[in-house]
């Protein structure tokens, strides 16, 4: 087991590994690439980034973004295969 392993608690460490860890990961890495890739993101104006410390990063105030649709033309120019 490599010290990464334990470096984020939320999935445990050792012979108690969280077995939903690597799918988890997964997830939401397929979530945040489809928002990425679907929308246009950005943080509304005047909103604090403050993030809180603790056993695991967030943000103090939560992140309130804006989401706005890519267009079709967008989106496809990205599909293009060579």
């Amino acid at each position: 087991m490599s010290v990464f392993a334990y470096k984020f608690t939320a999935f445990n460490g050792g012979p108690r590994l969280c077995l939903g860890k690597d799918f988890a990961y997964y997830q939401m890495k397929y979530v945040a690439a489809s928002i990425i890739f679907g929308y246009h993101v950005k943080v509304v104006e005047n909103h604090p980034i403050v993030p809180k410390l603790s056993l695991t990063l967030y943000m103090k105030h939560g992140l309130k973004v804006n989401l706005h649709r890519r267009c079709d033309e967008e989106i496809h120019k990205y599909l293009k295969v060579s």
